[in-house]
Parts: C-alpha cells; structure tokens; sequence
C-alpha cells in the first residue's frame, strides 16, 4: 500500500482545466432520469444538466423518470410501468431517427423491470447504427438460476454488452459480474465513479473537543438495509456521542426506526430528520465529525463521496465501490454491515481523537477532489464519447 504522503496531493486545488482538443462536435443522447425525486442516478442527471459539458459536447435528454415518492421505493411491472416504458422507447427511436446523435449514453438501472427496456433501447441504438455506452447504475450481479426470469436476464446483458462501445461499472464488483457473463472486460471501464460538485461542498471545520463528544451524521435512505438500525445499536453502546440520521423514507420506515429509538431511550442522542435538499446536505454534513455508512449493499454511494468532499473521515460497510472510495486507514475504517462491536470501536477511537479526525478528512477531501469533482469525472466522460466516435475503445 502506498504511503499517505505519496496518495496525497500537495495542495487542495481543483485539476486544472487544461484544454483538450476533443476534434469535431459530439451531440451525446443521455437516456436518464431526472428528479423527481431526488437521489442517485436523478441527481447526476440534474448535476450534468445544469453544469453542462465542455465544447464540442452537448447533449440532449430523454427523460426516464419514475412517478415514485423517493428513490428507494420500488417499481413494479404493470400497465402504468410498461406505458411508460413505451412512452420512452418512442422518444429513443424519434431521436435517433431524426436527430445527428454521435453516442448514446443509456443509464441502465438493473432491476428485472428495466432490463426490457433497457434491451430495447439498446436494439434501437443498434438499428440507428449509433455508439452506445451502457453506464451500469447499480451493482451488477449475474443471476445464476436456471428460472426464466434469470435466463433472460443473463440473455438480455449478454446482448446489450455485445452491442455496447463502452460499459460503465461503478466498481468492481460490478465488472468481476461483467467478465463472468463474457468476454467484455476489454471495453469495460471498472470504475466510473460518481461526480461530486465541489462548487456547492463546504470544508468541514475540525472541533477540538477531545473526548467530550463526538457528533456522527449518516444521510440516505432512512431504511433498515442502509444500516440506520444498527446505528442504533451503535448509539445505544457508544456513549458521548451524538447521531444525526438525514434522509427520507416512506411512512412505514421512518415509523420503525423512530420506534427503536424510542424503545432505546435515545431520543437525546439520535436525532431523525429531513427530507432535505442536496443543496442543504453538504453545509449539514459540515457540522458533524465522522460519517456512519454501514450499508447492506451499495453501488458507488454518492453521500459516502459528499462526506469524504466535504472532509469527514469515514466508518461503512465494505459493500459495492466503498473499498475503493475508502483508504484504510489514511481515510477510515470498513466493518461488516452488521459489525456494531467494530463500529463501536471505530467510533471510539475517532472520538478519542480529533488530531486523527482531521487527518483522514483531509486525506478524503483531498482524494474527492482529485477523483470525483464534477470538471474530473466530466472530462472522462468526454474521453470516453470523443474515443467511441473515432472509432476506438475505450481506454479501461
């Protein structure tokens, strides 16, 4: 492993925006969902839309939205699911048939219900004889059943992966999937990450309170899967510590987790809010020390990345990309979703000291910013559609 002083840069600067001679004009069409509601694969979508990409690239959107109340709520297929996915597929083929599109970006979410349409908009991609990169959202797992629904998954990846210029993982061990369904690996891209938009991250402010107390946040969805439960159990044995838990779930899910911490005796310590704005979070995560994530299962998670721009060491479960967002130990620690003693631990040697707080917030700052600002993550982006449309692959 290498040294912290040989990963971290000298300064905190943002890469410079060199120019790039990218040659002629690339029109992009992203086929991606914009909120609402707000939350991963929208966020991005509403970030990139907003920020733009450097010239010659414009892009066009098709919107994929979902009518749901937040982003972890699941989709069902149904006649109100499969209208909508016609209504996309039709606005897919009237832009590609009428409009000069160089690449096409598809967002691919990876549940069973988007997997038809996700075909589908590959086949017209295809037909169009227009590029395509498949960006996986999610961790993508082969299906090893001999089921229908499993056969025509594996079918229906193997064939947009054939089809594909470029394919998009958010970690590895997305692509370790990716290789075993086929030979892809030559133009798979094991970790494309997420864009944090600096411009809008305060620098966390480091409290010298010693061992006083210790104020640890966590943002996401406020469910039992993401680990906000055993933040509970945490709390309960971890005293001189405080517990911001921010998010959004549905009625049902906020109600058990605000049982269990009523039944805990906790009120005092383990305080539950939000929706919020993601123009709100970055400015609430500044407030706090430490970010506890210790999720059941992640692709690339964007607030585990706002928590490192805004530079909090952080505490999470080693699911999805988090071990290759995480240094250990320049940046934090990794315990296994269900490991309260570990984070018990953790918690308590981070709360003993803030010197060693300090330091890994900036380690992670330092690296958000040299690998997931927005101008970074943008000018791969651009890479990857300038290569695709001179006829290369990728560089993985």
């Amino acid at each position: 492993m290498q040294s912290m002083l040989e990963k971290q840069p000298a300064d905190e600067s943002a890469p410079s925006a060199v120019p790039v001679d990218w040659g002629a004009p690339v029109r992009v069409l992203l086929v991606s969902p914009l909120p609402p509601p707000m939350g991963g694969i929208s966020t991005w979508t509403q970030i990139l839309k907003e920020r733009g990409l450097p010239q010659p690239f414009e892009f066009e959107i098709v919107d994929t939205r979902v009518d749901r109340s937040h982003p972890d709520a699941s989709v069902r297929l149904n006649l109100v699911e499969v209208k909508r996915a016609l209504r996309i597929l039709r606005k897919i083929h009237r832009s590609l048939r009428c409009e000069r599109f160089s690449v096409m970006h598809l967002n691919c979410s990876l549940t069973y219900t988007a997997t038809p349409r996700n075909l589908a908009s590959a086949l017209l991609a295809m037909r169009a004889k227009v590029p395509y990169v498949a960006h996986l959202r999610g961790t993508f797992n082969v299906p090893r059943g001999n089921d229908p629904a499993s056969l025509f998954y594996r079918w229906a990846y193997r064939t947009l992966f054939n089809g594909a210029a470029a394919i998009l993982a958010l970690g590895l061990p997305s692509y370790r999937s990716i290789v075993a369904l086929g030979n892809f690996g030559y133009k798979t891209i094991s970790l494309m990450p997420n864009f944090v938009n600096f411009r809008a991250v305060p620098k966390q402010t480091p409290r010298g309170e010693g061992k006083e107390c210790i104020k640890v946040v966590f943002t996401g969805a406020l469910i039992k899967a993401k680990g906000t439960f055993t933040i509970v159990e945490v709390a309960e044995r971890l005293p001189r510590a405080r517990f911001a838990l921010i998010g959004d779930a549905a009625d049902e899910s906020r109600m058990q987790l605000s049982r269990l911490i009523r039944e805990r005796g906790l009120e005092n310590r383990v305080h539950v809010s939000g929706p919020f704005s993601n123009q709100e979070i970055p400015a609430m995560l500044a407030e706090n020390d430490v970010f506890l994530f210790p999720s059941e299962s992640e692709a690339f998670p964007n607030s585990v990345a706002e928590a490192m721009a805004v530079g909090l060491p952080v505490v999470a479960s080693p699911v999805g990309a988090i071990p290759e967002m995480i240094d250990v130990p320049e940046g934090g620690y990794l315990a296994a979703p269900d490991d309260v003693a570990g984070y018990v631990e953790m918690l308590t040697r981070l709360r003993d000291s803030p010197s060693l707080r300090e330091q890994m917030g900036q380690y992670n700052r330092q690296k958000a910013l040299r690998e997931y600002d927005y101008d970074v993550v943008a000018r791969k982006l651009c890479d990857i559609y300038a290569r695709i449309t001179k006829g290369c692959v990728p560089d993985v």
